[in-house]
Parts: structure tokens; sequence; C-alpha cells
């Protein structure tokens, strides 16, 4: 039973309280819950699909998001973490839709810029989505997701000093999440996503690796828009390897990924090597 009694109000609470603790087996228990004792209870079926985003069923976050949007199609929250689950599936145009929907019901909210700008990205439309990060920035939006964003686009321009500054204050920001939680491998993976952009191989390898020996591989981890497992961690290391061209370590690199993800596109380039 729910700490505030048999309600679906309670669970609901519940499912929050676990969401946000990070237990997230708990908070899809405590939200199906709420849902089976209201079956019109919007916000739990908003926040159910998102925690299964976040565990990367994005498929079935699809499903139960398309329902609250189709129900309660001026609401903006659902809408936006519909899209970013369909980005997931490489849905880009479909995502792209309902955002500039949602941006046309509420304009100027930062994350239907910052996933507009993402679509963009993807999309190879790069000028474009450098404008929108630096929108989003601009507006208060000092966040790592915007400033990776804007690193990555701008390198892709050849906007080296743009991007590079942009990676500085994304760095700033992972400082304080690495502090806040040293014995976690979110910050580790996304400080050497950011050496990598920057080509300073050896030390996001060494940010691999501290990634690595802190990951669980029976979890996926969802941090700042970036979703990834402990195969990912290791494939990443791979292609880092194989740009050094330390290609033996680079394919038993792909044969670890293969271990833990027999499928894994990439481990199993690198294992080809």
């Amino acid at each position: 039973m729910a700490f505030g009694g048999e309600s679906a109000e309670s669970y609901y609470d519940e499912g929050l309280t676990a969401s946000m603790r990070g237990d997230l087996q708990q908070a899809i228990t405590h939200f199906e819950k709420a849902i089976h004792l209201d079956h019109s209870f919007a916000g739990a079926y908003h926040q159910l699909g998102k925690v299964y985003h976040r565990i990367g069923q994005s498929e079935k976050a699809i499903l139960i998001l398309g329902q609250v949007v189709a129900k309660k199609p001026r609401l903006i929250p659902p809408r936006i973490d519909l899209a970013y689950a369909l980005i997931d599936q490489n849905k880009i145009v479909e995502a792209r839709e309902l955002l500039a929907e949602a941006n046309a019901i509420k304009p100027g909210n930062n994350r239907t810029t910052q996933g507009l700008a993402l679509c963009a990205y993807l999309e190879g439309q790069h000028a474009a989505c450098i404008q929108m990060t630096q929108e989003v920035i601009a507006l208060g939006g000092t966040n790592f997701t915007a400033y990776y964003l804007l690193a990555r686009a701008a390198k892709a321009t050849g906007h080296i000093p743009l991007s590079d500054e942009a990676v500085i204050q994304a760095n700033k920001l992972l400082d304080n999440s690495i502090e806040a939680a040293p014995d976690a491998p979110e910050g580790y993976f996304l400080r050497a996503e950011l050496c990598h952009l920057k080509g300073e191989m050896p030390n996001a390898l060494d940010n691999y690796r501290a990634a690595e020996d802190r990951s669980d591989p029976t979890r996926h981890y969802a941090t700042y828009g970036e979703q990834f497992t402990k195969a990912d961690i290791l494939a990443r290391h791979g292609e880092c390897l194989e740009q050094l061209g330390q290609i033996k370590e680079a394919k038993e690199m792909g044969a670890k990924v293969l271990d833990l993800k027999p499928d894994h596109a990439t481990g199993q380039r690198l294992a080809a090597l």
C-alpha cells in the first residue's frame, strides 16, 4: 500500500518519489497501480511513459505517451516527451512535427526549442541547430544538453572556437555532476564524449575506462538527454582505440561489446576489424 493510502493519487506520488531517486522499476509499479485505480489519470500515464523512455524502452514509451497526447492534445510536456522518444527511434520527421505543434501552442518553451535543435542536427541542418541552441542558452538554458549539442553542431560546420567554448561550458557542468556522484558512470562517459569530440583521445580513453569501472551491465543509463549502456561505453572506447590505430585492442573491445550485446552494430564492426 502507498504511504498516503490506497488511492491513485498516493501511488502517483510514490511513483514520482521513486523516479526522482532513480528506482525506476518501483516507479513503474506505482504508476501502473495508480492507472489501475484510475484509468483516466493522464498524469500517471505520462510519467509511466517517461520512465519507460528512461530505461530504454522507447517503443513502449511512444505507445503510452501517444495515448496521452491523443487525449490531451494541448498539454505540452507529454508532447515533448513523446517527441524525444520518437527521436530515439530515429523517427525524426514525426518528432519535429510534434515539437513544431508544441511550439505553436506555447512558443518559447526551452525544451521544445532544444528538441527542434536536436532534430535539425540529426537532419544535417547544423547552422539551424547552432542558432536554436544559442537561443536556448540565451534564455537561461545553460544545461549540459544545450552546450553538448552546440559543440557538435559547431564542429560540424567548422566553427572550432565556438565548439571549443561550448565544450568548456559543458565540462564545467559535468564537474558538478561528478562531484555529486563520483561513483556513477554518467559524468565520466559524457566527459569522455567531450574529449572524443575535441580529439583528445588519451583523456577520452581515461574517462571511458572510468565509466566502464562504474557501470552495471544490467542497467540502462539516461542523463542529460543521452542514453547508453555498458555495451555502448565499451563500443565508444573501441572506436577511440580504432582512431588511435590500435586495431588489435579495438577488435578485442568489440568482442567485449558482443559478450554483453551480440546484436550491437558497433561491436560487430569492431570485432570484424
